[in-house]
């Protein structure tokens, strides 16, 4: 959609992880979690145990704290050391070997975050904080309204340690495993394992650091030294990697994901919808780095003309001026360039070619792209808010057309225009669907029980949805009417609608 203001970026809330080792120098691995497919985040990704700060981690940390202590870090290690009891069981025992807590001391303290600080406080369960090292910190990039500025903290639990437990009841992971970094990062670039950008980041350092002879806790240490903060790159899948631009789209997104494709030498650019300063440095930034690498930007393509895609042209025009690919409807929209269409495939000489696969309902011309890494899906589908589809020039039949077909191309991943990637596509274009199918019963049997303006139809059919703005509410229910007038199903006279039966 286009609209004219920027949503506001909301502050990442505080998180821990733990990097927990075991093993010998020379046969080091690390502790992951295989994340539970129900999850809200990240379901079956391979993950760290952490979690976000509560409020009785603060209080207790502040209550624990001298006058020169770091507040801030003793509340992120307090959440550290709860997080790893509760996810895996482990702690360290009297004798200063990490242990598996028992059944009973376990279930009560996967009550609550007040339960385990209550033990701390006792002494039923000890937290070593000096055995923590940060080795890095990472903030969500601002792919969603939820975000992290998330602490790693390192722990070698020495050369042989216990298996972790799950928790009772349900647990967030599904299972454990004690993993070779460089095994799990291939098993990623393969296709084969599945991690989020801020793990895949961290094994890249520590994996590039172990082919120059060191050992894993070796490096470890080293980050413990100086632990990266800042940006990282942030990559989907191989050969996909996310810029978050900032735009005015749609809140509560806040941002257009502009993607740069490819894992060779040469790269497609997606959606570079730089619309001031703030967006150009990020493209020019990371373009300046690849360029650095001797790679560079073969061609872009735009997946549809809504300005928080296109952005200003003028600008990108003059940061690389190359090929740029689209749709009919969307090169005349800017100003022209080379027609992709319906089945052309996008070949970056990668072994990943990218098929074309038109899926015009949500804006005329718009494409999404296929490859064995995953869908990219333009705006058939988000991870944050909702997909609009305009009265004007959209077209809820070929909206949920293009849904279906979606869904029947089983995407392994699914990477949308707006908020984070999704590793349950088939699951989220379902759930759009279901949605859309449902609104559409709404409005056609708003229609069969006798309404027949825009107005008391819109009313009826979102009597579920009070707080949807009107006018949004309104320009839907049109869209609805629209394409049930091309199923046949709806008569339009002016601004009068009936049923065909």
């Amino acid at each position: 959609m286009n609209l004219h203001e920027r949503s506001t970026v909301r502050p990442p809330r505080r998180a821990s992880s733990a990097v927990l080792t075991q093993g010998e120098p020379g046969s080091i691995r690390m502790l992951m979690g295989l994340r539970h497919p129900d999850v809200p985040t990240f379901p079956e990704f391979w993950a760290f145990p952490g979690g976000g700060v509560s409020k009785e981690d603060i209080e207790y940390a502040r209550k624990r704290s001298g006058s020169g202590d770091d507040v801030q870090s003793m509340e992120s290690l307090v959440t550290l050391f709860r997080e790893v009891v509760e996810e895996t069981g482990l702690s360290k025992g009297e004798g200063g070997n990490w242990v598996v807590v028992p059944p009973s001391v376990r279930k009560k303290l996967v009550e609550g975050p007040g339960a385990w600080t209550e033990a701390l406080a006792r002494g039923v369960i000890t937290a070593d904080m000096a055995g923590a090292s940060l080795v890095t910190e990472r903030t969500t990039p601002p792919l969603a309204p939820v975000r992290y500025t998330n602490r790693f903290y390192h722990i070698h639990l020495g050369e042989y340690a216990p298996e972790p437990e799950h928790p009772p009841g349900r647990s967030e992971f599904t299972e454990f495993k004690w993993w070779n970094p460089e095994d799990i990062l291939e098993q990623w670039e393969q296709g084969t394992a599945r991690m989020a950008p801020p793990q895949v980041t961290f094994m890249r350092d520590i994996v590039d650091r172990c082919s120059e002879g060191r050992g894993v806790l070796e490096i470890l240490s080293e980050l413990a030294g100086k632990p990266p903060i800042g940006p990282h790159k942030i990559e989907f899948a191989p050969g996909v990697e996310c810029l978050p631009i900032p735009t005015a789209t749609l809140p509560p997104s806040t941002h257009t994901n502009c993607f740069i494709i490819g894992q060779g030498d040469d790269l497609l650019l997606v959606d570079p919808a730089i619309q001031d300063e703030e967006g150009q440095a990020i493209i020019v930034g990371r373009l300046n780095e690849l360029e650095s690498c001797g790679k560079r930007i073969k061609s872009i393509l735009y997946t549809h003309r809504h300005t928080d895609h296109i952005g200003d042209r003028a600008r990108i025009r003059k940061i690389v001026d190359v090929e740029v690919l689209g749709t009919s409807e969307t090169l005349a929209a800017i100003g022209g360039g080379t027609v992709i269409k319906e089945g052309d495939i996008i070949d970056l000489d990668d072994n990943l070619p990218w098929k074309v696969i038109e899926t015009p309902g949500h804006c005329p011309g718009m494409v999404s792209l296929i490859s064995k890494s995953g869908l990219l899906s333009a705006d058939n589908v988000t991870m944050v808010g909702t997909i609009l589809v305009p009265s004007a020039d959209g077209d809820m039949h070929q909206y949920m057309n293009g849904l279906e077909r979606l869904s029947a191309m089983s995407p392994n991943l699914l990477f949308p225009s707006h908020g984070p990637v999704c590793a349950a596509p088939l699951r989220v274009l379902s759930r759009t669907l279901n949605h859309r199918m449902d609104r559409h019963s709404k409005v056609l049997n708003a229609v069969r029980g006798g309404l027949s303006s825009l107005g008391d139809i819109a009313l009826s059919a979102y009597k579920d949805a009070p707080g949807a703005p009107e006018s949004l509410v309104r320009d839907q229910t049109l869209s609805h009417l629209r394409g049930l007038v091309k199923e046949g199903l709806v008569n339009e006279k002016g601004d009068v609608f009936t049923t065909t039966g």
